[in-house]
């Protein structure tokens, strides 16, 4: 990896945060515990680490940050749930026996991609209030509720790195659904089913993780007849998604999106630089399903590209299981979107059920940068940050791909070439 002075200037400018927030937020627990008891700083506690990554890629000022979490009002033990369907009060995060929902200030959109392009740091940048209701309050307000079988629901998984940002920028562009980019409580959900299980599949999953899982995502697309896009953010154990989505809403629409794993691995090096790629290295082995985790003990190697890469092949390989048996969950690459802009965009709209009309406002996404309003994957990083994979780490991403997973990756790219149902093979 190249260095610059600039770089040095931006990795020093990053570590520096890092010293000063997390000694700092530490400190700010205590002494808030003694003053005001543990409630009124939950959501400090929870977002220790999320606190500090945002001091790195956000606008929003280190004293901003620290003095809105001070003063939150949090809410407990909830049991009237009307509050849920107030315009204002979104999803936040979900725990073992909780629900926690948010409400932001008034005329915050957490459906835009400002002023960030993620819907956790729109609410983060925008939350007056913390309400935390238990799951049983949850579930009996929905069982109250006419019931929902997911139609407006579509679900787009991920690799990362791989032009889904701007995917979700395509359909926010159409006017036709409500987008929300890589909600965390998806991901919380994904780790409480998998500390339940030794494995995620249809027969495995009992009646009470497709319960949690449902709930979920009729809170997060609260409004039955309004469309919703949902972008999955990857990892962070979401490998079990695509098993058990269906079943816990049978008519939610399923697509995921790929690119060639060489990119995408210099992508995510290049965007978490030294210190951020080895903490994503460690989340991604740390997330993983049992299963997957003993076929990494069997390959592992402590190079951070060889960990990128096999994590990249658990991701796809949970597609590659489900879309064995479902011809109705669609894949796409970044690498179709590049080809053919509009062919891409017509097949997609038309996947979650958007006519062809809303193609070209679709595609006015196009004109944008769909990074700019995430600085650690802006240009202005990436281009400053030299990232090297050699051809052997390559052939080995090449061989485990095909001895482990039945995944054929082709190219000096590593582009898979039997991804199954694909958009240019399906007949639409």
């Amino acid at each position: 990896m190249a260095w610059s002075l600039s770089l040095i200037l931006l990795e020093g400018y990053n570590l520096l945060l890092i010293l000063i927030t997390v000694p700092i937020t530490r400190i700010l627990q205590e002494i808030l515990d003694l003053i005001f008891g543990s409630s009124r700083v939950d959501c400090l506690k929870r977002g220790t680490h999320l606190f500090c990554y945002r001091a790195l890629c956000t606008k929003v000022s280190i004293l901003q940050k620290i003095s809105q979490r001070l003063f939150l009002r949090v809410y407990r033990g909830l049991e009237d749930m009307s509050f849920v369907e107030r315009d204002d009060v979104t999803l936040y995060a979900v725990e073992k026996d909780k629900f926690v929902f948010v409400k932001t200030r008034p005329g915050a959109d957490m459906y835009s991609e400002e002023p960030y392009p993620f819907f956790r740091m729109n609410q983060e940048a925008a939350t007056k209030e913390l309400l935390v209701a238990s799951h049983e309050a949850v579930f009996r307000y929905l069982d109250s509720k006419p019931r929902r079988d997911g139609s407006n629901i579509a679900l787009l998984y991920v690799l990362g790195r791989c032009g889904s940002t701007l995917t979700n920028q395509l359909v926010q562009c159409s006017g036709q659904a409500l987008t929300i980019c890589e909600p965390l409580t998806i991901n919380h959900v994904c780790r409480i089913i998998n500390e339940r299980n030794e494995t995620v599949s249809k027969s495995s999953s009992s009646s009470e993780d497709l319960k949690l899982l449902r709930a979920c995502l009729l809170l997060l697309a609260k409004h039955p007849h309004q469309r919703y896009f949902i972008k999955v953010q990857p990892f962070g154990g979401v490998e079990c998604l695509p098993h058990i989505a269906h079943l816990a809403l049978p008519e939610v629409t399923e697509m995921f999106l790929y690119r060639a794993l060489k990119p995408v691995t210099t992508s995510y090096l290049k965007m978490g630089g030294p210190y951020y790629s080895r903490r994503i290295c460690s989340h991604m082995i740390d997330t993983m399903l049992p299963k997957y985790r003993r076929i990494w003990n069997k390959v592992q190697d402590t190079d951070q590209r060889k960990v990128i890469l096999f994590s990249l092949l658990v991701q796809m390989h949970s597609f590659f299981l489900e879309a064995a048996e479902r011809k109705n969950i669609k894949s796409y690459s970044y690498e179709s979107l590049m080809a053919d802009k509009e062919g891409f965009c017509r097949s997609l709209l038309k996947h979650i059920g958007v006519g062809p009309e809303h193609v070209p406002s679709s595609l006015t996404a196009l004109n944008k940068d769909s990074q700019a309003n995430f600085a650690p994957a802006s240009s202005t990083v990436l281009k400053s940050r030299k990232v090297e994979i050699p051809d052997e780490v390559m052939e080995w991403a090449r061989k485990v791909a095909r001895d482990e997973f039945g995944v054929e990756l082709d190219g000096p790219e590593c582009f898979c070439t039997n991804f199954p149902n694909h958009w240019t093979t399906c007949n639409y």
